[in-house]
């Protein structure tokens, strides 16, 4: 079983590597993600690059949410796995995080929702995550 704090790392470093690949911050990142993964091996190091290359290219596809989510999930996996066979990388992934740029928010991933109301009525909305709506009935005024 995966420890919640080696979980949340790599989830934060998947999400920072993603969030990247649509950057200027970019070739830093491949440059350090490469070498973080290839731990000193040219060949491994090469490897991460072409994974890397590929993320990319699929970061610079329009309406690409579905594969980005992939993405994210893929290089979770990858650093999960990096971290359980070189536990001393543990530092150095938490080193690349911090380098990267913050993560985007919804607005800046250009997501964009507008909603509205008129007279009695009732919007229910959400952009990212689940909504749960329970309806009552209203109470009765006391005027």
């Amino acid at each position: 079983m995966i420890p919640e704090w080696l979980s949340m790392l790599t989830a934060a470093g998947s999400a920072a590597l993603v969030d990247a690949a649509s950057t200027d911050a970019w070739q830093a990142a491949r440059e350090r993600f490469a070498r973080l993964l290839g731990r000193g091996d040219p060949d491994r190091t090469e490897a991460a690059a072409r994974r890397l290359d590929e993320l990319r290219r699929v970061a610079d596809l329009p309406g690409n949410e579905r594969e980005l989510a992939d993405a994210r999930h893929a290089w979770r996996l990858r650093l999960q796995d990096l971290l359980e066979d070189h536990p001393d990388a543990v530092g150095d992934l938490r080193s690349a995080i911090a380098e990267m740029p913050p993560p985007r928010t919804a607005s800046a991933a250009m997501n964009r929702q507008e909603n509205r109301a008129h007279d009695r009525g009732t919007v229910n909305a959400v952009l990212n995550g689940d909504l749960t709506i329970h309806r009552t009935r209203p109470a009765a005024s006391d005027g």
